[in-house]
């Protein structure tokens, strides 16, 4: 699998290039706001999604970004993680 980046969007592709999973984001002034979360049907419980945030978070940092979350599957990865997150959380 691998997750690609596209304007404010990270694609989650299968091993046969069919997108399965997406990660909506937006560009505010020194942050980024992921808005929607989501991973087909067939391929949800294998912990995609959190790849997905996961490949925010390192987009967050390399760019010296603070994140936040209007998505729900992300901001609660953000409350169970904030202590190893809190140098980018908003």
């Amino acid at each position: 699998m691998e997750i690609i980046e596209k304007q404010n969007l990270f694609e989650l592709l299968s091993d046969n290039g069919e997108v399965i999973g997406e990660m909506n984001y937006m560009n505010m002034k020194n942050s980024i706001i992921i808005t929607h979360t989501g991973v087909a049907l067939d391929y949800r419980g294998q912990g995609l999604a959190e790849k997905l945030v996961l490949a925010g978070i390192e987009k967050a940092r390399h760019e010296n970004n603070k994140l936040g979350a209007t998505c729900p599957y992300a901001a609660e990865y953000f409350r169970k993680h904030k202590e190893e997150l809190a140098d980018i959380l908003k």
